[in-house]
């Protein structure tokens, strides 16, 4: 049996537009065996998500709020993946939102020894980027990424007029913090990339580097890495693009059956 897998979608925070997308990217962890979306019932935001559940097979898990500036969405999110971890067999946990609030939350589940996969926009925070084992910058890989937007906003907004209201609470003293600053995930441009690649490799003293060693020290230098940030299927298809600087190779694997792809600098 494979990887399980656990995806879960702050719907608050992130558009229903990636859906497609975001089972996509996590099924190359492993069996998807949780996707769930949360999200308070009277956000705009995630209004639009119910007509793309049911096509992607999310489960919601919607909530009400009850007070202004309180997540309950966050709060039923972080319950469920303690659940999860404890009552569940769940290898990896991905958690998609772009909300720094969950920093803390992926940290936990590194201690128990479960891999984390995050996933956001490039204003996510680089705290939450950083906790991750690795994260995905969804508006950056699926730039094109468009299932009518506007269209089915209208549509479900159209037919769900049903807002839900805030129940009323009493007041309560509100004590104001210092603002921590927070940096958001820096993405170097092309150029950057490929000048790092060339100087990792001229520091090797392989004469050719296997491409997935290349990759894993991208991820570690660059938060959120991925070649297809870059309008490139793969690294491959971004090295040979530089085929100036990069020489790459496909070589078979020992078992004779697979390939091992090499690159070397020119």
């Amino acid at each position: 049996m494979g990887k399980q897998v656990a995806v879960l979608i702050d719907g608050d925070n992130i558009s229903y537009k990636y859906a497609e997308y975001i089972k996509r990217e996590a099924m190359h962890y492993g069996n998807v065996r949780i996707f769930r979306l949360y999200g308070s019932i009277s956000s705009p935001s995630v209004r639009p998500w119910y007509k793309v559940m049911p096509l992607q097979g999310i489960m919601p898990m919607l909530q009400i709020t009850y007070a202004n500036g309180k997540s309950v969405a966050d709060q039923a999110l972080t319950i469920d993946v303690m659940d999860l971890l404890y009552t569940q067999d769940i290898d990896v946990f991905c958690i998609v939102s772009s909300d720094s609030d969950f920093t803390k939350l992926v940290y936990r589940l590194k201690e128990a020894g479960k891999v984390v996969i995050g996933m956001g926009e490039a204003k996510t925070k680089e705290a939450l980027a950083k906790a991750c084992d690795e994260f995905k910058i969804l508006d950056l890989i699926y730039k094109d990424a468009d299932l009518e937007t506007q269209e089915i906003t209208q549509k479900v907004t159209e037919k769900i007029p049903f807002v839900e209201k805030e129940v009323p609470q009493e007041e309560e003293e509100i004590i104001e913090e210092e603002p921590i600053e927070e940096s958001k995930i820096s993405i170097p441009s092309e150029a950057e990339v490929i000048s790092y690649i060339y100087d990792f490799m001229k520091a090797s003293e392989d004469e050719k580097i296997n491409l997935s060693e290349v990759g894993k020290a991208l991820k570690e230098k660059f938060l959120g890495f991925d070649a297809r940030n870059y309008d490139y299927n793969n690294m491959t298809k971004m090295l040979q693009n530089h085929s100036d600087r990069f020489k790459v190779d496909r070589q078979k694997a020992p078992d004779g059956i697979h390939g091992i792809i090499y690159v070397s600098v020119k």
